[in-house]
Formats: C-alpha cells, sequence, structure tokens
C-alpha cells in the first residue's frame, strides 16, 4: 500500500526536484547550434592561414536568454588539395564593423577533421572539378547572448582553400545565411576587416559563407546562491502555511 506524503514533504519533494533541473538539468548531446548554410554556387573567397592569408568571417547570434557551449567550430571550403590540411586556425570575435575586428573572445589551432561534402564546383565543366570539405576543429567556449563573428581557416602553405558562399538553403540558427554581414581581414591582400561587399572583395550583395558552430545550448539559470535563496523562501512560505492550516483544523 502507497503511503501519500504529506502536504509539506510532497512540497519540499517538487521544490527539490525542480532547483536539480535549474541548476543541473540533464546531459544533451551536441548538435548544429548554427549553420549558415550550403553552398549556392555563387563564388568562395580565399580562406587560409599561410603566404597567401585570408580569414573569412561571418556572424552568428546567441539568443537573449541562452547561453552555448561550443564544442566544434567548421567551414565548408573548396579545396584543390584536402590532403594539404592536418590542422586550422580559428576566432570567434565579437563588435566586428568595417575596418574593426572588434573583440577577439576566443581563438585557437588545432586538428582539421577534413570530410568531403559532396558539392563542388566546375573548373573547366565536364573536365574537371573543385571539390568542398569540411574543416572541423575542436574548441571549448561558452558563449552568453549576444552576437559574434567566426572564423575557420585550414592551416595551408600554398593559395589552396576558398569558403564557399551560401544564400541560407538548410542553414540552422539565426541569422540563415541571409544578412550579408561578413568581412575579409588578409595581410596578403591587404584587407582590415573590409565588408565582403567591398568592390575589392565580392562586390555589391548580400553575401554569406558557408560555416557553423557545434554544441550544447541552454536557458541562462540564476546563480546558484540566487536560486538557493529563493528555494529557501518558499519552504519558509509552505511552512507557515502547513501550520496555519494545522492550527484550522
Amino acid at each position: 500500500m502507497t503511503v501519500p506524503l504529506p502536504i509539506p514533504a510532497r512540497l519540499l519533494a517538487g521544490l527539490l526536484a525542480a532547483a536539480l533541473l535549474l541548476n543541473g538539468g540533464t546531459a544533451r548531446a551536441d548538435g548544429i547550434l548554427w549553420y549558415n548554410g550550403d553552398f549556392d554556387g555563387r563564388d568562395a573567397l580565399v580562406n587560409q592561414t599561410g603566404a597567401a592569408d585570408g580569414l573569412v568571417y561571418d556572424n552568428f547570434i546567441v539568443p537573449t536568454g541562452s547561453t552555448f557551449t561550443i564544442t566544434a567550430v567548421f567551414s565548408n571550403n573548396l579545396m584543390y588539395d584536402p590532403t594539404a590540411a592536418s590542422t586550422a586556425y580559428w576566432e570567434i570575435r565579437s563588435g566586428v564593423s568595417a575596418g574593426d575586428g572588434g573583440t577577439l573572445v576566443a581563438s585557437g589551432d588545432g586538428a582539421d577533421g577534413v570530410t568531403a561534402t559532396g558539392r563542388f564546383e566546375p573548373v573547366i565543366p565536364g573536365v574537371s572539378n573543385v571539390y568542398e570539405y569540411t574543416n572541423q576543429v575542436s574548441v571549448n567556449v561558452t558563449l552568453g547572448a549576444g552576437t559574434y563573428w567566426l572564423a575557420v581557416a585550414p592551416d595551408v602553405s600554398n593559395q589552396n582553400s576558398y569558403i564557399s558562399t551560401t544564400s541560407g538553403a538548410n542553414a540552422v540558427g539565426s541569422p540563415a545565411g541571409n544578412d550579408g554581414d561578413s568581412f575579409v581581414s588578409s595581410t596578403f591582400f591587404g584587407a582590415n576587416f573590409t565588408p565582403t561587399s567591398d568592390d575589392s572583395q565580392e562586390g555589391p550583395g548580400t553575401w554569406d559563407y558557408s560555416m557553423g558552430v557545434i554544441g550544447t545550448a541552454a536557458p541562462t539559470v540564476p546563480e546558484p546562491s540566487s536560486l538557493l535563496m529563493g528555494m529557501v523562501g518558499l519552504l519558509a512560505s509552505a511552512g507557515c502555511l502547513w501550520s496555519r492550516r494545522r492550527a484550522l483544523a
């Protein structure tokens, strides 16, 4: 026979369960938090380290009330020789604008997981193609709500890697490859966070690039101390209500 819990005990159990959920939660599998979209066949820009360097940055948004725990970043690049890339460099910035790199939030260089996407661009139609590959790097970055700019570039010494343009097909998150808020920085080409819509780059138009972030998203929760104080207040109120009920019985 199941014996019902007294009302205060049931309330206590519920409050404790809520506290555990808010202050810890259950483990979640990593997934794509933001992806700007697939290659649209329009163009590609140099995106690599090395002598003919070029970093292409595009923006993504962590929504208000959310926290992103990012475990990997990636970009999709047309590559003549994918075996040349064993590592890749990445940056995440905030506050980027024309001629201003804003604030470097996080950066690094790590093993480049190179995988074919199956997409390609004909170099000579019907004769030869240049194929697209995903260049993915493991990271450990936590971001609060806001707008950030990502760059992921294979480490190659020759002019070999070109990041694919996108118009947002199969995009995830925001923006969906449709706002043109992208920039190029290159010592070799003399670009200092130059908008990709500049005449020295792609030219006028909405230009976005195929890249993304992987990880988990969680609601922003109160600090543990605030949460604990709130629970204490609720328990105290529950105790007063129970005492009053017993007195009136």
